[in-house]
């Protein structure tokens, strides 16, 4: 299901600006990557035991009866790239020279969110409740996997819009990595609807539903999709280091 949404929490949006895009993607739809949810769970490049598999299988069942994951995602023309930031229709985003030399031949820019859902959420917090240790730990793997997958169909999504304009698409990088400060996710949701997908930010800049991703993807026609600079990173528990151990 697809709806438009004004953005910039009700202020008039520039002329280069269009509506928020928002898509429903439905669970059969997702492409759960059942490998990441094996390594997030400690099995690395090891094959699980038989019956991890099947309560893998069993609780991401359950959790696509009631999970209804979304994204959406607004496209900006007015950018510039420079050594460490980004300039955004007139906001400037300290991205870090990481990112920002990523993004030097971007034409547009995508700000996106994605999400595994309220639904999710509420579920899970009934799983707390539970106080089963393992089945939490299990339920929080996949969560983090339906957040990662519905950010996926909207790099999908971004990638055939930019070819209908003859462009490619980047790599998204999302507030938190590669040097870019999380309190930016401000900066970022100040330039969305107001609680996209139904995602809300605390003081603190995380998002709530927890099961969320925000970040930029860009759109050019010299725009490679390079590698993420793990070799350099400093954050140890980043997911997409885990993606280049593949």
């Amino acid at each position: 299901m697809e709806t438009q949404q004004s953005g910039g929490h009700g202020v008039a949006q520039a002329a280069s600006v269009g509506p928020m895009i928002t898509r429903t993607v439905p669970f059969s739809a997702l492409g759960i990557d059942t490998g990441e949810i094996y390594r997030s769970l400690g099995y690395g490049a090891t094959e699980p035991p038989q019956n991890v598999k099947d309560m893998v299988g069993e609780m991401t069942g359950a959790i696509g009866e009631v999970c209804h994951p979304s994204y959406g995602y607004v496209v900006h023309e007015h950018i510039e790239a420079q050594r460490t930031k980004l300039k955004i229709d007139g906001t400037e985003f300290f991205t870090g020279s990481i990112i920002a030399d990523y993004l030097q031949h971007a034409e547009n820019l995508a700000l996106f969110v994605a999400t595994a859902g309220v639904e999710f959420e509420r579920w899970l917090r009934e799983m707390q409740a539970t106080g089963d240790v393992w089945n939490l730990f299990l339920a929080d793997s996949i969560g983090s996997e339906i957040a990662e997958a519905a950010a996926r169909a909207a790099a999908e999504d971004l990638k055939s819009t930019a070819a209908k304009k003859g462009m490619r698409i980047s790599n998204s990088y999302s507030p938190g990595y590669c040097g870019w400060s999380v309190r930016e996710q401000q900066k970022l949701f100040g330039m969305l609807p107001a609680a996209p997908c139904g995602i809300t930010l605390t003081e603190s800049s995380l998002m709530v539903p927890i099961k969320s991703v925000s970040g930029i993807i860009a759109l050019g026609k010299d725009i490679e999709k390079k590698p993420y600079g793990c070799e350099i990173c400093e954050k140890g528990d980043c997911y997409k280091k885990r993606i280049m151990q593949k």
